[in-house]
């Protein structure tokens, strides 16, 4: 793919039988089909054909511990993506991660502009809900990879949600009581646009389209909305191994 738009979601909600079953439709029923993969699998290389009447298969990789359900769409690929299940087995040493349902995702820049930017940011939306995830963010690749040092194919430093909030992207959904502990609603409006989520939840946008996320306007703009919310609270690139203030997550989910 070429100049890919990024997607990462990070969700408190355990991957049981019923909530991986709902995210797989989800992923499959979006826009008529939109970005329902036609292969699947639990682990590289992609080969297996997918089929949404019958999802048995991708529910029971992903609802194992240290699960995934990585999925293709499209020759070449214009839209691939892994929901993972970070829980740890029972015999594990150490406790499973607060946020174990993480899902990333890559869109090709000309089939989305193809299909439309606002059906990228509409999917985008429609899987926050669905996994009632506290954070998550779309952007270029570029732009990610920009702000973050990768550990792996999938993953970099700073996304934690845990450790910190992992930057300001060019769209970034917070759930309302992450929302309400940075003070979202008190963020100056010449900085971005925050617009209510149907279903609960904000998004903070800070260009109409993706190709200017990498202006030094906006760029610009994210520092001083970093700073007005607490720089502390951030993940920085230049002292990634710096401890964030961060909420108490310990409370039950609403």
């Amino acid at each position: 793919m070429k100049n890919e738009l990024a997607i990462t979601l990070f969700s408190r909600r355990s991957l049981t039988e019923s909530v991986a079953r709902e995210q797989i439709t989800a992923l499959s029923n979006f826009g008529n089909g939109l970005m329902c993969p036609d292969k699947c699998s639990e682990y590289e290389p992609i080969r297996t054909p997918f089929d949404p009447a019958d999802i048995t298969e991708p529910i029971r990789w992903l609802v194992k511990p240290h699960g995934a359900f990585f999925y293709r769409k499209g020759r070449p690929a214009h839209v691939t993506g892994e929901m993972w299940n970070l829980t740890h087995s029972p015999t594990a040493r150490f406790p499973s991660p607060l946020f174990t349902n993480y899902w990333t995702g890559q869109f090709d820049g000309k089939w989305a502009n193809r299909v439309g930017i606002e059906k990228v940011e509409d999917f985008v939306f429609e899987m926050f809900r669905v996994t009632g995830s506290d954070f998550s963010l779309l952007t270029t690749e570029v732009d990610l990879k920009a702000k973050n040092r990768p550990t792996t194919s999938y993953s970099y430093a700073g996304m934690d949600l845990a450790t910190g909030v992992p930057g300001l992207y060019w769209i970034n959904l917070f759930s309302d009581e992450y929302a309400n502990w940075l003070r979202l609603h008190e963020l100056p409006k010449e900085l971005a646009t925050l617009k209510e989520l149907a279903g609960g939840g904000v998004s903070l946008k800070f260009c109409e389209s993706p190709d200017d996320c990498r202006s030094l306007e906006n760029l610009q703009r994210q520092q001083v909305a970093i700073e007005w919310l607490g720089r502390q609270r951030f993940f920085d690139i230049r002292f990634p191994d710096r401890k964030l203030d961060v909420p108490n997550w310990d409370h039950a989910l609403s």
